[in-house]
């Protein structure tokens, strides 16, 4: 049972609309304004307050010329107003979903190449959503996610065969290989598969080569030597490597978009889109933060289903098959 303040169980309040009126009246100190912000009319605010101060069996406003303003009392009631209001606010805005803190577990790469970018249109849709972010910097594919009730968890794997989360499907990997001009300059074209025997790849550490074997794999391309080639922490490492000149990479289009869009990248010959990771939403079921978490939720399937949208209007352009796919990982 909660506790309450007061065991009158508040038998002497005055009504909410008087609340309102007043707390409007004291902000602005003129009864027009107020009327003009609650869509009444001033004989309304007037009657409202007085009221109001019958009730309370005190004066709230003094008038002194064509000014008014906020007696002691006034002022003292005003005070607890805005606090008793924020309170009731916070606790709608709490179970509609639209404010409190919100901790995200994503990978690094997700992060810094997907989220970061957009969160300034997160903030100007979730004004009141404080999203606290922490990337997963050594997470495997095949770790056991432990989560806080107020967590998110994105997590990139084949599949997440426990059951203590709810696991919801974001999106799949479209893998492409990817070269810079300039890599291509010094060590040849690459106009076919077989043209990347002797190349040097880029792969990610922390889940070994997975990528390159995937897509040799569904290539049917045994020749291509996927155990050699530069390792890096993060995909977002790998990707700024292939950027640079430093070889091949295989990736995920979602994250290399727009390097390829800016010529640093290309897809060097048409191809097959390879499956990959799929990117999961991992949250407890009974959580008292669902409603903030469905609202999160709900923008991050937006933002997602519209690069879907992008990434298939390019590949067009550029003349590939969308239908045309083959299961990797």
């Amino acid at each position: 049972m909660i506790n309450s303040h007061t065991k009158l169980r508040y038998q002497r309040l005055p009504a909410q609309q008087s609340i309102r009126v007043f707390e409007a009246a004291a902000r602005h100190l003129n009864f027009t304004l107020a009327a003009e912000e609650l869509a009444m009319t001033q004989s309304g605010i007037s009657k409202q307050i007085k009221a109001l101060e019958s009730f309370l069996n005190t004066s709230l406003f003094i008038r002194k010329g064509q000014k008014i303003y906020l007696t002691d009392m006034g002022r003292l009631f005003y005070d607890r107003c805005v606090e008793a209001l924020d309170c009731l606010q916070h606790a709608v805005d709490e179970i509609q979903g639209q404010t409190g803190q919100l901790r995200l577990q994503a990978p690094p790469t997700f992060a810094c190449r997907w989220l970061i970018p957009r969160m300034e249109q997160l903030h100007n849709s979730l004004p009141k959503l404080s999203l606290h972010i922490e990337t997963t910097w050594l997470r495997s594919i095949h770790d056991h996610i432990q989560a806080e009730t107020n967590q998110l968890v994105i997590h990139a794997c084949i599949n997440y065969p426990f059951n203590n989360l709810h696991a919801e499907l974001l999106r799949e990997e479209s893998l492409f290989v990817m070269v810079s001009p300039s890599y291509m300059a010094r060590h040849g074209d690459i106009d076919c598969a077989k043209d990347l025997v002797g190349k040097t790849l880029i792969h990610t550490r922390v889940d070994g080569h997975i990528h390159w074997e995937a897509w040799a794999k569904a290539m049917g391309e045994d020749a291509l030597d996927t155990s050699k080639g530069y390792e890096f922490e993060t995909l977002d490492m790998a990707l700024s490597a292939a950027e640079n000149g430093l070889g091949v990479l295989v990736c995920d289009l979602l994250f290399a978009l727009n390097a390829l869009r800016n010529g640093r990248l290309v897809i060097p010959f048409k191809m097959p889109i390879v499956t990959g990771l799929r990117y999961l939403l991992l949250r407890h079921l009974n959580s008292s933060y669902q409603p903030l978490q469905q609202n999160y939720r709900q923008w991050l399937q937006q933002q997602i289903h519209q690069d879907n949208q992008d990434m298939t209007a390019y590949l067009t352009e550029l003349g590939f098959d969308n239908q045309d796919q083959r299961k990797g990982i």
